[in-house]
């Protein structure tokens, strides 16, 4: 994936692609293969190492402390310190903001994190994840939980995540996201990648049908409001 693109692994459940990207995250040891950051071959230990090398991972399940603030959930363990010994609220405040607004996210530092929306603490975990300069981004299923409504704000966030220069590898099962903000795709099936490309190329009826062993339909229509036509998957 090149510098400021979406990359969608696509696939049914159990296809591996939540593993293949934990292995890049330092979570799991690959059995073979290579992967590869900015030319160099790679292979992470733990998080914490792919972390420190600007891959960061926003996990489907979200793990937070709901009753600390955000400001605490993204500086967990990492507060900014005055001359290294009093933890700095003010700075803590503007870097969260900082990011904030690069995501254009509009959340309260010191809301407490039980009192907000799935959508909204999705964000905050987003927002984590960029906290350490991240290069790459992987986004694991991040639409799972979200309602119809909650999952357009999300998958909207990456277009500005993609301005902002960062590369974003997001799992998904549903190829209408591939349509709406992937730059390529990648088609997994019991472990393998049987297909990459443009979603245009990956994401056809074909390629559907064989993945999700469904009656599936790919078509075009028109969206009015944009005077636009856009791809679609439709189950029949």
């Amino acid at each position: 994936v090149n510098r400021g693109e979406v990359l969608t692994l696509l696939g049914e459940n159990g296809a591996g692609k939540s593993t293949l990207m934990k292995c890049l995250f330092g979570v799991y040891n690959k059995d073979e293969g290579h992967i590869y950051l900015e030319g160099q071959e790679i292979n992470f230990k733990n998080s914490k190492e792919a972390l420190e090398h600007g891959v960061a991972m926003v996990h489907q399940e979200l793990n937070q402390a709901l009753k600390r603030n955000v400001m605490d959930n993204i500086w967990l363990g990492r507060y900014p310190k005055v001359a290294g010994l009093m933890v700095s609220e003010s700075v803590m405040r503007k870097r969260t903001r900082e990011i904030f607004e690069e995501l254009d996210v509009h959340v309260d530092p010191k809301a407490i994190m039980s009192t907000l929306p799935v959508s909204q603490r999705q964000m905050v975990e987003i927002a984590k994840a960029l906290s350490y300069d991240s290069k790459v981004l992987i986004m694991d299923e991040p639409t799972a939980s979200l309602d119809f409504g909650n999952q357009q704000v999300v998958l909207s966030q990456m277009k500005n995540l993609v301005a902002a220069g960062t590369s974003v590898l997001m799992v998904t099962h549903d190829p209408n996201h591939a349509f709406y903000c992937a730059t390529k795709v990648v088609a997994m099936q019991k472990g393998r990648v049987v297909r990459e490309g443009t979603p245009d190329e990956v994401v056809t009826t074909e390629m559907l049908e064989q993945l999700y062993d469904a009656r599936v339909e790919v078509t075009r229509v028109m969206i009015q409001s944009l005077q636009e036509e856009r791809s679609v998957a439709i189950s029949l």
